[in-house]
């Protein structure tokens, strides 16, 4: 038994020849069996075209059965169907309208100016704490004031707590791990 050639599209296994495999892809069942398969991944957009630039199957909007189903080249679709397709269609629109806008616009409260204003200095009175404590070695007595500033201004991220193997750059520092740290090795 030779070659075997098997059509996903039709699911039939033929033996394998040029001629053959040529003949059944340039086959009208092939084709449109093929047509089928892709026109369930078309967006809404362009199924509703389609539909709407066929005309109706007499046969089938008559309530008699239509002998070629799906593979019809007249429309089947129903106004529940039209609906619905002008629906998806709109939806699909409206996605990516919204994917195209800037980021600042999906947001859905934009900060004031006062708002920004008040998020600017608090960040820069925390950048003159943070100076403050890189001068003078002073400021912390003990353990404790450090370990409140450390909390206070160093937060894991929530999303990061439930994952087991981060990689070291993301693992928070302990306090002891922080104070036994020699910047002298650092660069």
């Amino acid at each position: 038994m030779g070659k075997r050639f098997y059509c996903d599209y039709c699911d039939r296994l033929f033996p394998y020849s040029v001629e053959g495999r040529q003949r059944h892809i340039n086959g009208h069942h092939h084709q449109k069996l093929k047509k089928l398969h892709y026109d369930k991944f078309k967006n809404p957009q362009i199924r509703l075209q389609d539909e709407l630039s066929k005309e109706k199957c007499r046969r089938f909007h008559t309530g008699q059965e239509c002998t070629y189903g799906d593979t019809c080249m007249y429309s089947h679709a129903t106004a529940a169907d039209f609906a619905e397709l002008k629906q998806k269609a709109a939806d699909a629109e409206d996605a990516l309208r919204i994917s195209k806008l800037p980021s600042q616009v999906l947001q859905p409260i934009e900060p004031t100016l006062k708002d920004w204003l008040e998020k600017y200095k608090h960040e820069e009175t925390d950048n003159h704490k943070i100076i403050e404590v890189s001068n003078s070695s002073s400021t912390f007595k003990n353990g404790e004031d450090v370990a409140q500033y450390i909390q206070h201004h160093f937060k894991f991220p929530p999303e990061l707590e439930n994952i087991s193997n981060l990689p070291p750059s993301l693992i928070p520092m302990t306090l002891d791990e922080l104070l036994d740290c020699s910047f002298d090795e650092w660069g």
